[in-house]
């Protein structure tokens, strides 16, 4: 059985200039680690300004597991 080669190419340097942009916006904020609720192994980083549903698909045990970003925000004891 004959596999198919992977083509692997460079991006175009209008992405190349994207991906710079998005490391630029991102530098200055602090990652947050969501945890698959299966293994507890961080599934993904998500920053401050992230936004949404995301789906990622945990490297340790495989599942794949849709986060809701905002309602999965830690929440901070009030000060009284």
């Amino acid at each position: 059985m004959k596999r198919a080669s992977i083509r692997v190419q460079e991006p175009t340097p209008e992405l190349t200039e994207k991906i710079r942009r998005a490391r630029v916006a991102i530098s200055q904020q602090k990652p947050r680690y969501l945890k698959c609720p299966y293994c507890q192994h961080n599934a993904i980083a998500v920053y401050e300004d992230t936004r949404g549903h995301v789906e990622s698909k945990c490297k340790k045990c495989g599942r794949i597991t849709v986060f809701d970003v905002l309602n999965m925000r830690r929440l901070r004891p009030r000060n009284k």
